[in-house]
């Protein structure tokens, strides 16, 4: 059995399941599961999002135990057990690999651990016996290798809502750029881009494409306009700010993102995906969080 950690909002929901459909793909001898019980005791972002959005039903942990067995171990979980320390103390001899060391915040673990100092490798999925999966595997490799069937899987629904009909409109028929800007819950973490990385990111961008028109999305749009100067928002000859997809309607951003001819790829795994899912992108700038650069 292979179980890939399940946790966070739309974006990592997708990166991870991404892992787990690389593993299925590359070793379909083992049974492969998401585990979803981060869901059944966090009220973080809008909850599990694949099935809401996409529609994929992939194989979940919940669903592979018996109700009342699943009731159990939620409850455990709630008291800081972790699910793989519970099979772990129930005879299943299960291994953790872990990206860096966030098992110890999501799941407390005391069996055998190979703690990361990096993303997961793509031979780990062949890796033998019961696996547990900790981490983001926010990694273009594994959407790439596979992107033929992921294309089938993250298709989201069809836009019907006027503004963003509208805001569609504007993408495909001007020469757009996208730019996220994720503040929110990353200011907790420390991890919010100053100002001045957007001012240079938008005129590195304008260096290849001057005639561009700037799309901006964020969780907090009203910063946005409030620091347009510091970020260098208004060099651009248009700059136009999307509004309204908060909520379950949040993954207009990333499907209106992944139209845009050009794009700034932001400090965050929304903008990145959203960068993988594009088709045919003109120009794609990364931020590099490393040395704010790129």
């Amino acid at each position: 059995m292979k179980i890939v950690f399940l946790n966070g909002g739309l974006a990592n929901q997708m990166f991870q399941y991404t892992f787990y459909r690389y593993g299925q793909i590359k070793n379909p001898d083992d049974e492969w599961y998401l585990d979803d019980s981060f869901f059944f005791v966090n009220d973080v972002h809008n909850g599990y999002e694949l099935e809401k959005v996409f529609g994929v039903r992939p194989n979940l942990l919940s669903r592979y135990f018996d109700e009342d067995v699943w009731e159990y171990m939620i409850g455990l979980k709630r008291e800081g057990k972790s699910i793989p320390q519970t099979l772990l103390e129930n005879g299943v001899e299960i291994r953790m690999i872990s990206e860096y060391n966030n098992w110890k915040q999501w799941n407390p673990f005391e069996g055998r651990l190979d703690q990361l100092d990096q993303e997961f490798e793509d031979w780990m999925v062949n890796m033998e016996g019961d696996i547990y999966y900790n981490g983001y595997a926010i990694k273009s490799l594994y959407y790439k290798n596979i992107r033929w069937k992921l294309k089938k899987e993250f298709v989201f629904p069809e836009i019907d809502e006027e503004r963003n009909l509208a805001y569609l409109e504007e993408i495909e028929k001007t020469n757009s750029c996208s730019l996220h800007v994720r503040r929110g819950d990353y200011a907790k973490f420390n991890a919010v881009a100053p100002d001045e990385v957007y001012d240079q990111m938008v005129s590195e961008m304008l260096k290849r494409e001057p005639e561009m028109t700037l799309f901006v999305f964020s969780d907090e749009i009203s910063y946005c306009k409030e620091h347009m100067d510091t970020m260098g928002l208004g060099k651009a000859g248009k700059c136009i700010f999307i509004e309204g997809n908060s909520g379950e309607k949040a993954f207009r951003d990333m499907q209106l993102m992944s139209k845009c001819k050009n794009m700034l790829v932001g400090n965050s795994s929304f903008s990145f995906m959203a960068s993988l899912l594009n088709e045919n992108p003109k120009t794609v700038l990364t931020f590099r969080q490393d040395r704010y650069g790129f």
